[in-house]
């Protein structure tokens, strides 16, 4: 086996294994480790604001935070050494930056070489 033709396999064998990993956590665009969702939830009886009538209705709408992971397509780093900072394109980027500057590098041994 060509050492161009490992190189392009190990490139295309981590990109399918991020894109797995991408769908199975949830196929979210951006790198979560904390997800924010809206819940339902009863009105409590004691509370003053829906004994005035703030309310419309039975149920109210409540923000929760849950720690779930959900890699991303893209990485949302707030820094160099930020842990946002794994996703799809962040590991599968430099693989295949790597595989085509050691094709690069080989094509041009090779033309020197002749």
């Amino acid at each position: 086996m060509n050492r161009v033709t490992i190189a392009i396999g190990i490139a295309v064998a981590v990109t399918l294994g991020t894109v797995i990993v991408w769908r199975a956590t949830g196929g979210d665009y951006y790198t979560k480790f904390q997800v924010v969702e809206e819940v339902k939830s009863e009105v409590d009886p004691n509370d003053p604001l829906a004994a005035a009538g703030f309310y419309a209705g039975d149920t109210t709408t409540q923000a929760v935070t849950r720690d779930e992971f959900h890699f991303g397509l893209l990485p949302t780093p707030e820094g160099i050494f930020d842990k946002h900072v794994v996703s799809v394109a962040s590991i599968s980027g430099p693989v295949w930056v790597c595989a085509i500057g050691f094709i690069w590098w080989t094509r041009r041994k090779a033309r020197r070489h002749e």
